[in-house]
């Protein structure tokens, strides 16, 4: 395809990008943000259980000259079995279950009849490849045939481990049957364009991180000892990060004088009353507005030892100028500036929040925002996104 001829182009998320609850529909938001200030295109997105009417609206509102078309997923024909129906049935249709969980037929069906180019927006959007004839560029947030390794082998018990490995090979094959099928790749760091070739023999087309936006009218306030941690209670790798955090490192870091408020979406009771039990630890929950919490913080920390790509809490802590403790995987794909400090084990990073001075912390958070505001800001994410996909051929002219 010529770079600079006219052509229709498709977008397709299979994450309702509202509410912004969590790392894959800020991505998702972020990238048709940046296409819609290139050209017009038709977005075609899979409705949550909860997307309601007002929300369809709002998007709409959100990218003007865009076609939006929402589409509800399709129920399983053999849910009431459980996962003795689930299961079959995404194998029986290539994929794995929580892929199938997000498809829509109806989409598939609009996307048998389309041309021209079209981008696939995360790892389950790979499912629309087969049965078009679209030309395909696919934005993965992580490489599958590695994090779902990372699954195996963080299984708690036998029947975990089995079920984490039948999901793995799942979703290892329906990876490698999308790459197959999409004419270009593209992924959010250097490491996870490595690990895309160590599985597949195959380097992304480009990378491209993800970015935040820097908040208006924030303006730092840190109280001494206020320590932060923000992430989705919901995914696993977050939880047992944070979980060893408190186990292994907390205790170092309680004993001089640091407070600790947890901050996410998908926080079950169970959970809240288990990390509540922890001295000094208050738990949050989901907050609508980071910027009064993330404004009275001193430092963040980051527990991560299993996960893929950029980290979207990672860049949100900085653009609020909060300097970060971060394992090598909460930091992965940000470059060393001054801002995040590193460790290996929670000690480690109980360690250098407690060496850490004041005078430290305090270039900490302004190495912070400049680096968001470099490298990391929305204008820099579209002009890398709309120069990376035209030099691939997928925008025309308007």
């Amino acid at each position: 395809m010529n770079p600079g001829a006219s052509t229709n182009l498709t977008v397709v998320s299979t994450f309702f990008p509202l509410p912004q609850d969590r790392g894959d529909p800020v991505r998702v938001l972020m990238i048709l943000r940046a296409i819609a200030r290139s050209r017009p295109y038709t977005l075609l997105v899979v409705r949550r259980h909860d997307t309601t009417t007002a929300l369809v609206d709002e998007l709409r509102r959100m990218l003007p000259g865009v076609t939006v078309a929402d589409f509800p997923a399709t129920p399983y024909r053999l849910n009431r079995l459980g996962p003795l129906g689930r299961f079959p049935e995404a194998s029986l249709e290539g994929m794995p279950p929580w892929v199938r969980t997000r498809y829509s037929e109806g989409l598939h069906e609009r996307l048998a009849r389309s041309t021209g180019a079209a981008l696939a927006i995360g790892e389950a959007a790979g499912a629309y490849f087969r049965d078009t004839t679209l030309r395909w560029h696919w934005d993965k947030a992580n490489v599958l045939a590695a994090s779902t390794r990372q699954d195996v082998d963080e299984a708690p018990s036998r029947a975990h481990r089995l079920r984490a490995q039948f999901l793995a090979r799942a979703s290892a094959r329906f990876e490698a049957e999308a790459l197959r099928r999409c004419s270009t790749v593209s992924v959010t760091s250097d490491a996870e364009s490595a690990r895309l070739a160590e599985h597949y023999h195959r380097p992304a087309d480009f990378t491209l991180p993800s970015c935040v936006t820097v908040p208006s009218g924030h303006t730092p306030a840190p109280r001494p000892g206020h320590l932060v941690w923000l992430s989705s209670f919901s995914y696993r790798p977050n939880l047992l990060g944070l979980r060893r955090f408190l186990d292994e490192g907390w205790p170092v870091a309680r004993r001089s004088g640091y407070t600790l408020s947890l901050i996410g979406s998908g926080l079950t009771d169970a959970v809240r009353d288990e990390l509540a039990r922890h001295d000094g630890v208050e738990v949050l929950g989901f907050v609508e507005d980071l910027r009064p919490v993330l404004a009275t913080a001193r430092a963040a920390v980051v527990p991560l030892w299993s996960g893929a790509g950029v980290k979207l809490k990672t860049l949100t802590l900085l653009a609020h100028s909060v300097p970060v403790f971060a394992t090598l995987v909460g930091a992965e794909g940000v470059p060393s500036n001054g801002a995040v400090r590193l460790a290996d084990t929670p000690a480690g990073l109980a360690h250098e929040l407690v060496s850490a001075t004041a005078e430290d912390l305090d270039k900490m958070a302004g190495e912070a925002l400049r680096l968001v505001r470099q490298q990391f800001s929305e204008e820099y994410f579209a002009e890398r996104l709309i120069g990376s996909l035209g030099a691939t051929g997928y925008l025309g002219q308007r």
